[in-house]
């Protein structure tokens, strides 16, 4: 069994490794991936990784994904065991019965005791053509003891063997394996739609562990730009003093530039908060210990990938080649495909289960009549005694109604299992063409949020060196800081946003398959 179920499952190459999941995030960003310059590294920070690297370790460490390879093999194994029906059966049985009970015939005649002794073996098989096969051989040995008035009690034994071989075949319900087949079919699509569920909810992690790795990214970036803020605001600060203890500004100019600094400095204890909340969900992922160095994680923000590039990375993996005239539905639509034709094949099973049936049967024995076991044994293949039968048997459920319900309930549920396909599958495709939609607009979106960001950069600059030279006020200049932090915060949100929504490629997949109806 073990082996059996090792060769099932290493061809599984439909169904996307992990392996191949994660080597998709450089396939689809194919530029190298230039880490975020960290603020500050912790002495006991681990090494610096990128995302393959965190979801690989997400995929090692993580015991979701222990536990969803268990069920996957599960899944197989239950799959497998569907045969058992088919396996060949053995059965071997020995008996000693010794009856002292006296049996009177008459007057004058009666029995006081038998003693038998029997042996018998017997192999049975069913095939996936629904004939059903045994071979059977018995010896058994019979010992009585008579008494009849005014004689002795007398003893006389004899012995009987035989190999039979009977064979029966349905002409009608499971004729030529019609049922097994469907209970292969049946049984091959719930494995194949566990398997694939069991995927989606391994992408769903993969997703989720994204999401923490950008968001972290995120965070350490917008930390860069409030300390790079709040440097800037103390500069401003220490000018604006200078200034007042000159007699050139006023007191007005001191407390908007400390509120400068002490606005950005909340803004950097919020910030440092939420990246501590954001490690401790990174070490969730990891499922790390509170001793164990958190990694440092790197990657580049503005790497833009196409949702279509993680589904022609898994096809890479899988070493295939894209179709272009495959559909692209999503995981969850497809295991409403799976279900619709599981629930068809239900149907057919339900349906040819209350069929009536017409078996025809066959059945040869030989006979070895004898004095002793062991002659009796010789003698088993010995055709010169044979029975033989053939005949036929029929069977037919008489209560209809049950026979109507039991299929208009298998053929209901099939029907709403489709509806729900359909329903499915078309929201799928509105899914696939909103997240290109979203994403190109999100792109549009950070090239003018760049355009900004630059812009509102150099305004900030110049309002500075305007100030330097006495030539615009303080609250001016302080607008125009606050300004170009917020856009270059808000670009880095945005081009975060873009990678995780980018992530939601992972839930899709390319299937060359018709899926407009069940089958």
């Amino acid at each position: 069994m073990k082996s059996k179920l090792k060769a099932v499952l290493q061809p599984e190459l439909w169904l996307i490794p992990l392996a191949a999941l994660v080597c998709v995030d450089a396939q689809a960003q194919g530029a190298k991936v230039t880490p975020v310059k960290p603020t500050a590294i912790r002495k006991d920070a681990g090494p610096t990784i990128d995302l393959s690297a965190f979801l690989e370790q997400v995929g090692q460490r993580n015991g979701n994904f222990r536990a969803l390879q268990s069920s996957r093999e599960a899944a197989v194994a239950r799959r497998l065991q569907g045969d058992l029906e088919l396996s060949p059966v053995f059965t071997a049985n020995a008996q000693a019965v010794d009856d002292k009970r006296p049996q009177i015939f008459g007057p004058a005649f009666s029995l006081t005791g038998t003693k038998n002794q029997e042996v018998s073996l017997g192999l049975s098989k069913k095939f996936s053509t629904g004939t059903q096969a045994s071979l059977t051989g018995s010896v058994s040995e019979t010992t009585t003891t008579l008494a009849m008035a005014g004689a002795p009690e007398s003893s006389t034994t004899n012995a009987i063997g035989g190999l039979g071989l009977s064979v029966s075949q349905s002409l009608w319900k499971d004729f030529f394996g019609t049922s097994t087949d469907l209970r292969r079919e049946r049984e091959s699509l719930i494995e194949k739609a566990e398997t694939q569920g069991l995927d989606l909810q391994t992408r769903q992690v993969l997703i989720e562990a994204e999401g923490a790795f950008w968001d972290h990214l995120y965070l350490k970036e917008e930390i860069r730009q409030r300390e790079d803020s709040l440097a800037r605001a103390k500069r401003i600060e220490t000018w604006v003093r200078n200034r007042a203890s000159n007699g050139i500004g006023d007191r007005a100019d001191v407390l908007n530039a400390q509120g400068l600094v002490a606005g950005r400095e909340l803004q950097l204890l919020n910030s440092e908060d939420e990246l501590r909340a954001s490690e401790e969900k990174i070490r969730d992922l990891l499922e790390m210990g509170a001793a164990e160095p958190l990694p440092n994680l790197a990657g580049n923000l503005e790497g833009a990938r196409s949702p279509q590039a993680f589904i022609d990375g898994a096809i890479r993996a899988r070493g295939e080649t894209a179709d272009s005239a495959a559909q692209v539905v999503r995981l969850d639509a497809y295991l409403s495909v799976l279900e619709a034709r599981t629930k068809a094949v239900v149907a057919r099973e339900v349906a040819e289960g209350v069929k009536p049936d017409l078996v025809l049967q066959g059945m040869y024995k030989t006979n070895s009549v004898e004095d002793g076991m062991s002659a009796a044994f010789s003698g088993v293949t010995d055709p010169a005694k044979p029975t033989t039968m053939v005949g036929v048997k029929f069977t037919y459920l008489l209560d209809g109604g049950v026979k109507d319900a039991a299929r208009n309930s298998a053929k209901m549920e099939s029907l709403a299992a489709e509806q729900r396909q359909s329903r499915k599958l078309m929201e799928s495709q509105t899914s696939w063409e909103e997240l290109q939609r979203r994403h190109a607009e999100l792109t549009k979106k950070i090239d003018a949020a760049a355009k900004s960001s630059t812009i509102q950069t150099q305004k900030a600059d110049a309002e500075r060196d305007r100030l330097a030279k006495g030539r615009t006020i303080t609250s001016t200049v302080i607008l125009a800081e606050q300004d170009a932090a917020e856009s270059q915060l808000s670009l880095a949100k945005m081009r975060a946003e873009q990678r995780k929504l980018e992530s939601q490629g992972r839930l899709f997949i390319q299937i060359s398959e018709q899926l407009s109806e069940a089958k």
